[in-house]
């Protein structure tokens, strides 16, 4: 774990879109505060930078997770990374409206420094490394389009640029001037940019609550049917083609059907399961609920975007509906609440506990470079 300022904050590392305070969005405390960053490598990869003679020092591959803070260990990302030979997970915080000092969400960003300071305190002094992914969850969409948009790494060997239940116009602060074509759309200047350093990359937008993904017209409530998000996903999927990809689990899209609910099934029984033996053992487990546990794959073995080595998600919903129509949402709340399997931020909103815990399922698809 490291601590540094944030540079997004820093006209000198900033030079495109610098965030300058206001009273309006956070104290000046709150506004300069350092904060976390936390970095997980894989041992395979600690053993072979150590044991390379000088010339001979394996690369790393980097994949940055812009959320809160927490979801290093709270979503058990480590976890998707622990078997690779090469790849490296950096966390970077964010901020939130209605944290003590802050009024509106901004943005916290990372730059090449700060990982060179990481890997070293990691035992990776000098290693060479190419960031190949770049992901924003919940508020961290801020810091990711930021550092997107001030390129304060090397975007070159991006590979996917992900938007998890977090896809906003990004029209808030800061903001260029009003004549300026990104003037309320930073996420759009941020894809934008990442494209042009890197044409090859993928655009992956998960939309699972309208939180995360507001909609353009509310109205539409049939998830049978389409609903454009407002933020909407068809300018990018003409301009880049099938280097697009949204993954709608409200709504249909694109020839997919909506699995909101089976998702959200899928989820609360993981937390059981990885909850069994904890605060309680197998035998309290309601057998509805076991029988759906019983038949899940490991975690991190679902997947979305067709990358070989995963489950299809969609398939496999379509092969298990017994399963799934026989496991009850209120019984898996009340052992989630009971047992608090979701940490600090189990939460008794249902939106709230679906924007929690899908990544904790379906996160090393993506994220893994």
């Amino acid at each position: 774990m490291n601590t540094s300022v944030n540079p997004l904050n820093d006209s000198a590392i900033a030079t495109v879109l610098t965030q300058t305070w206001n009273s309006s969005i956070a104290t000046k405390q709150e506004f300069d505060l350092k904060r976390d960053f936390e970095i997980f490598v894989p041992k395979r990869l600690a053993t072979d930078f150590f044991n390379a003679p000088a010339g001979s020092k394996p690369k790393a591959r980097v994949a940055l997770f812009f959320g809160t803070g927490i979801e290093m260990g709270l979503f058990r990302l480590s976890e998707f990374f622990a078997n690779e030979t090469n790849s490296v997970l950096i966390t970077v915080s964010g901020v939130e409206a209605g944290w003590s000092g802050i009024f509106e969400g901004f943005g916290y960003g990372i730059s090449t420094q700060i990982i060179n300071d990481l890997m070293t305190l990691a035992g990776l002094p000098g290693i060479s490394f190419s960031v190949e992914v770049m992901a924003g969850y919940s508020t961290g969409y801020r810091g990711v389009n930021q550092t997107i948009i001030n390129q304060l790494v090397d975007l070159t060997n991006l590979r996917r640029l992900i938007y998890f239940d977090a896809w906003y116009h990004h029209d808030d602060h800061p903001m260029p001037a009003t004549s300026f074509q990104y003037f309320k759309k930073l996420t759009q200047w941020a894809v934008d940019t990442a494209f042009t350093s890197s044409p090859s990359a993928q655009l992956i937008v998960y939309a699972y609550t309208p939180g995360g993904v507001p909609r353009k017209n509310p109205a539409i409530t049939d998830p049978n049917k389409e609903s454009p998000p407002r933020e909407e996903i068809t300018p990018y999927i003409t301009k880049y083609g099938a280097n697009v990809q949204f993954i709608d689990f409200n709504f249909k899209f694109n020839g997919k059907p909506h699995i909101d609910d089976q998702l959200e099934k899928i989820c609360l029984a993981r937390l059981i399961q990885l909850g069994t033996g904890a605060g309680f053992q197998k035998s309290a487990v309601k057998p509805g609920l076991q029988k759906l546990i019983d038949v899940l794959p490991a975690r991190g073995s679902f997947g979305t975007l067709g990358f070989s080595g995963f489950t299809d998600l969609y398939t496999w919903v379509s092969a298990h509906s017994t399963e799934l129509s026989g496991f009850s949402f209120d019984q898996a709340m009340v052992m989630v609440l009971q047992f608090n399997l979701l940490d600090i931020w189990t939460d008794t909103r249902r939106g709230e506990m679906r924007h929690r815990t899908f990544v904790l399922e379906l996160g090393k698809e993506p994220l893994v470079p």
